[in-house]
């Protein structure tokens, strides 16, 4: 049954942000549920008592929405139900080996963008395959970053699986160009790798060192890609990518256009909001317009359009609570990194239901470790 699970699972990852297959997603998500509750829990569905919370604390902004009467809401709504559906399957699902999970997706999204790349394998993600710079477009690249957090959080070394893994993601980081998640995983990387016992070790020394010099060596190289050669001086200067500004740019006209009332301001205007901002391209004119999103590529933004800043004050507390349940100072400033960069540049953490792999390894692998321990204390007496 596991290898059944894992096999939806990648169809799954892989059916996320399809211009056709939402369909195929929700045929998978309530297979998995099916099976989780029929074959691996036996007709008793384990639903924690923070999902129910969190249920309730959901259905009056999704009510608030619905009386707002959006042209198609459930675009929006649809998101947070996938996801429950996934954390309740993620929950009942003993023993699913999610390490190894992320290590095949990471491989399968590799290989998905190479033959996308090659053209044998048609965009399901875009109209187009290729975009500006040849950005390659496919598959959400989030495994190495869910690989990362892993490691961190279960406060493992950087071993060979680990390398390995980098090395088949930074195909498809490459080849999407995405500053953002190369950020995110480096600096998980990072952390994992960074041990104050072992930096001024010869060994350590020499291996960073000659990662440095051979980095800089590729980058320098004509094999390097032109988009990633274009975006890397900005990873000491973020503030100056292009990117960045128009996701500043963005905010500030969705703050000031919002025309949100007192009462608005305080509780949103619940799940289905689109947002509407006008973009000036004082170089090309003719690009300049009215560009409509499911909301701009702010994660915070999307929590305040929608529940105002009652919704964005309880999201904060959630967080902070997380960050108070992982153990290690390291893992904690991984979350940290990858919550700030990923909802500050998109709205991803919303609308991909495998970032809750997250708060699962948070909140479920401690209560299992601790019923384990409990549960042979008592097979010993």
């Amino acid at each position: 049954m596991k290898s059944i699970y894992q096999i939806i699972l990648v169809v799954l990852f892989l059916s996320v942000g399809t211009l056709s297959f939402s369909s195929l997603m929700a045929l998978c998500l309530v297979v998995l549920l099916f099976g989780a509750w029929v074959a691996t829990k036996k007709g008793k569905l384990e639903v924690p008592h923070y999902v129910i919370v969190v249920a309730c604390f959901y259905i009056p902004f999704l009510i608030l929405g619905l009386i707002h009467e959006y042209p198609n809401p459930t675009i929006d709504i649809k998101f947070q139900f996938y996801g429950l559906i996934f954390y309740l399957f993620l929950v009942n699902v003993k023993d699913l080996k999610i390490l190894r999970v992320l290590f095949i997706l990471n491989a399968v999204v590799a290989i998905v963008y190479i033959l996308s790349y090659l053209g044998f394998v048609p965009s399901l993600w875009n109209i187009d395959t290729t975009g500006k710079g040849g950005r390659v477009y496919g598959p959400a690249i989030i495994p190495i970053v869910l690989i990362g957090f892993y490691y961190l959080y279960n406060r493992m070394s950087f071993d060979l699986p680990l390398a390995v893994s980098w090395v088949i993601a930074l195909i498809y980081l490459f080849l999407t160009s995405n500053l953002m998640n190369l950020v995110t995983a480096g600096v998980l990387l990072l952390l994992i790798v960074i041990n104050v016992s072992k930096i001024f070790k010869p060994v350590f020394i020499l291996g960073f060192s000659l990662m440095i010099v051979v980095s800089i060596a590729f980058f320098n190289s004509k094999y390097a890609p032109e988009a990633i050669k274009e975006k890397l001086p900005y990873v000491l200067k973020p503030w100056e990518y292009d990117s960045l500004k128009i996701r500043i740019q963005d905010l500030n006209t969705a703050l000031l256009t919002e025309n949100f009332t007192w009462s608005e301001k305080l509780i949103g205007k619940g799940f289905g909001v689109t947002t509407t901002v006008y973009r000036e391209n004082k170089i090309a004119q003719f690009f300049s317009g009215k560009f409509t999103f499911l909301e701009i590529d702010n994660g915070f933004y999307y929590v305040y359009h929608r529940g105002g800043f009652l919704l964005l004050f309880i999201f904060l507390i959630a967080h902070i609570y997380l960050v108070f349940k992982i153990p290690s100072m390291k893992a904690k400033l991984g979350f940290i990194a990858l919550v700030l960069f990923t909802n500050l540049l998109s709205i991803h953490y919303f609308t991909n239901m495998f970032y809750l792999i997250v708060p699962f390894l948070i909140l479920e692998t401690e209560i299992r470790s601790k019923k384990q321990l409990s549960k042979s204390i008592s097979n010993e007496e």
